[in-house]
């Protein structure tokens, strides 16, 4: 039988080690470096590797060249964070009016909040929550101001508006960056459906800001649900580094915490992901307090261990792929099995099935058509 308690792989672990000990990267030798930086890039956790090192270490100790793509790495991260703060700037006047409050998520609430785990971070997008009642009038106001959605096929307009907890990705002229509108946290058909009026009610204003973000034990539960419950997981290192962080400024290693967030997460129905995403934390980082978590949920709701086989297959696959361009065959095939596993927590069934078969429907139709022959 498979170990559930094994850790990172090993050809992750040198990206493990620099983001928990940055200092020890002082006496790294080019070789190190070679192997760092890459597998860095391919995370998504360049600049958050700058950040921590330049953080613990002069950089002046460091090759030249080493020292070039760190400074890549911040820059970027700095130029992303410029846009996180400029589309919330241009979309603020479109909201008034419309009922609130306008909650931040993951990426955006923590540059927002200006929490530690933001330093060096690359989003990609800007999530926002707001009331389902105010969605279609705050949905008018973008598209009059020129946004656009990215999909406009007629089904997924219907997926995403019949199904799913958000619109579809929407674009705009002159923004780096995509607005991914939500209503929850979760699709509202999925195996869990989270208490959104509590979310709503418990949100915390941001200072000098029109927005509010998630009660920080929300905010945990939010990062743990998207990784482990509503994801395949496949390169979502830095979602874990996300998860690793909050769990740290929730202050885990004290008792009365941790019987906190249980409590809240047994009233939201998320103790199997809590369990999931502290096993993973407690393997992959040594996160202070996750240890005692896992035994105290465990011994809350003994059930939630029937998910460990869960455990090696996301260590299979959460990490950058190798650097030698030849991934374990059996990779594609775990991320097909997690994908397969978030698909059927998304939705019922018979939801399920009719979107599976349409799925591959439109697929041959493409694959069939005229325009599929063109070259691109």
């Amino acid at each position: 039988m498979t170990d559930d308690r094994r850790t990172a792989p090993a050809t992750v672990q040198p990206l493990i080690n620099a983001l928990t000990k940055p200092a020890g990267c002082a006496a790294w030798n080019e070789s190190e470096w070679d192997r760092l930086i890459p597998l860095a890039r391919n995370a998504r956790l360049l600049g958050v590797l700058a950040h921590r090192i330049s953080a613990a270490i002069d950089l002046a100790q460091l090759a030249p060249r080493v020292q070039r793509h760190l400074q890549a790495g911040r820059l970027e991260a700095r130029y992303r964070r410029q846009k996180t703060l400029h589309l919330l700037h241009a979309i603020a006047p479109l909201l008034h009016g419309h009922a609130g409050p306008w909650v931040l998520l993951k990426g955006a609430a923590y540059i927002a909040q200006d929490l530690p785990i933001a330093r060096g971070r690359l989003p990609s997008d800007v999530d926002l929550m707001v009331p389902r009642t105010a969605l279609d009038g705050i949905e008018q106001a973008l598209l009059g101001a020129g946004w656009e959605f990215e999909k406009t096929d007629a089904y997924d307009q219907h997926y995403y508006r019949a199904w799913s907890h958000e619109l579809p990705p929407m674009q705009a002229a002159g923004q780096a960056l995509e607005l991914d509108l939500h209503h929850t946290i979760l699709p509202p058909i999925g195996r869990i459906r989270p208490d959104t009026a509590g979310l709503f009610a418990r949100a915390v204003p941001v200072p000098d800001s029109p927005f509010h973000v998630l009660d920080p034990l929300d905010q945990l539960l939010h990062a743990v649900v998207h990784l482990v419950h509503d994801s395949d997981m496949v390169g979502r290192l830095r979602d874990l580094l996300d998860i690793d962080g909050l769990m740290r400024l929730a202050g885990l290693a004290q008792r009365e915490r941790r019987a906190r967030l249980i409590e809240r997460a047994d009233d939201n129905n998320m103790l199997r992901p809590l369990w999931l995403a502290a096993s993973l934390a407690e393997r992959w980082f040594a996160t202070p307090g996750c240890a005692d978590l896992t035994q105290e949920i465990s011994a809350h709701s003994p059930l939630v261990r029937t998910s460990r086989w869960v455990m090696p297959l996301a260590s299979r696959v959460l990490g950058p792929p190798p650097l030698d361009g030849r991934p374990n065959p059996l990779t594609p095939v775990t991320g097909l099995l997690l994908e397969a596993r978030a698909q059927w927590l998304r939705m019922p069934p018979w939801t399920l099935a009719y979107h599976a078969a349409s799925k591959v429907l439109r697929h041959l139709r493409r694959r069939d058509s005229p325009a599929a022959d063109t070259p691109a």
